[in-house]
């Protein structure tokens, strides 16, 4: 009998260290680079399993801590869509987007919510490019006066069903210039806190509609975090009772994104240039431009025109690790020539890096960022600078 237990004791154990070596085995293959042996996660996307469950962290000051879920789908291996210079961090890698589904579902403290289904796609050899997004929001933000108001704080909520969508077409196939059409639509109840005891909250119903004409150049070396390239891209449409909105009035939209390593393999510098404007007769209070800078709560400052710059420097320090350092400077006006530059608002911050999906070019780390008012800290997932 005893000699029995003992052939059971093992049995189980040579079950049980197979399959530590299976899950290791596995742990390898999805989760470690073969070449350098660190953490990285491109085999796991590269298997395309279903949806990557990836937790969101919500640090962004207008609408306080809070958190979520999304569930990422890369469609295809990317493998096949890129060839990775390894030795350069993409410097020199010909790129194509990745095709990606999302859901998503976020909460913060101060009641805050969102659920949102998107799709990004490069097709036909990145010919085409289509975005898109369907969701429910309501989000609690605060409006800082204009518009025929006080300087002050006012609280209010917006609430109802978004929808975007953009299709872009490269005409010419080795020229990275895009052109194309998107629209947007927002069903949106607006719960509004006057500060007049005697008025108290309005409630209003105010659809959104709108459709802009895009050119894009985007030479970017990756989408996710570019170390070379330009991605330059300007918007103007209009948004009308005739496009399902309740409002009319123009929109003009422009940024800049320039990308030039520094020192080969080491150091990566970027440059911002954002330049956002709705001018009409009824444009609504929470679509005004406002000023988009880490440090800076959004709608902080807003205007009819708002004018962003911004540099970001990166520098790789050892394989996988980096540290970045920003700072930059925003500015709004009611009328375009009436910027003055001596009543700027300036963020400055930094943080860290880590390479944590090479055959996508995906650094992700934490930025830690001091605006006028507040200090502020981001989950930073590539690109600080999206779209």
């Amino acid at each position: 009998m005893k000699n029995l237990y003992k052939q059971l004791l093992l049995i189980f154990c040579l079950l049980f260290s197979n399959h530590l070596l299976q899950a290791q085995s596995k742990f390898n293959k999805y989760f470690v680079d073969s070449t350098d042996h660190a953490i990285d996660v491109s085999g796991f996307l590269n298997e395309g399993f279903g949806f990557l469950p990836v937790p969101i962290l919500i640090t962004e000051p207008a609408v306080g801590y809070g958190g979520g879920l999304v569930g990422v789908f890369f469609h295809g291996q990317q493998k096949k869509r890129v060839v990775v210079d390894s030795t350069s961090h993409l410097e020199n890698s010909k790129n194509l987007p990745p095709v990606l589904t999302a859901v998503a579902g976020a909460m913060t403290e101060n009641g805050t919510w969102l659920a949102m289904l998107a799709h990004q796609g490069s097709y036909l050899n990145d010919r085409l490019r289509y975005t898109g997004a369907v969701g429910y929001v309501s989000p609690n933000l605060t409006f800082y006066g204009g518009s025929g108001l006080e300087a002050g704080k006012y609280e209010f909520n917006m609430k109802g069903f978004l929808t975007f969508h953009e299709l872009l077409f490269r005409p010419v196939a080795k020229v990275p210039l895009f052109t194309g059409l998107n629209y947007v639509y927002f069903n949106n109840e607006v719960t509004f806190d006057t500060k007049i005891p005697e008025i108290g909250s309005l409630e209003n119903d105010n659809k959104l509609g709108g459709m802009n004409v895009v050119a894009m150049w985007d030479s970017r070396n990756n989408t996710f975090t570019p170390t070379k390239g330009i991605m330059s891209a300007t918007e103007f449409g209009v948004f009308d009772k005739a496009l399902g909105g309740d409002n009319n009035y123009w929109n003009f939209n422009h940024r800049t994104y320039f990308y030039q390593p520094i020192i080969k393999e080491k150091l990566f510098s970027g440059y911002r240039l954002n330049y956002a404007a709705k001018w009409g007769d009824s444009v609504p209070f929470y679509e005004l431009p406002f000023i988009s800078l880490r440090g800076i709560q959004a709608l902080r400052y807003q205007d009819h025109h708002a004018l962003t710059l911004e540099t970001e420097w990166r520098w790789q320090f050892v394989k996988r690790w980096s540290v970045v350092g920003f700072a930059g400077a925003g500015f709004t006006a009611p009328k375009i020539d009436e910027f003055d530059v001596s009543k700027g608002n300036y963020a400055v911050g930094g943080g860290f890096r880590y390479f944590i999906a090479k055959q996508y070019g995906l650094h992700a780390g934490i930025d830690v960022a001091r605006g006028p008012e507040v200090w502020a800290w981001y989950l930073t997932v590539g690109s600080n600078w999206f779209r």
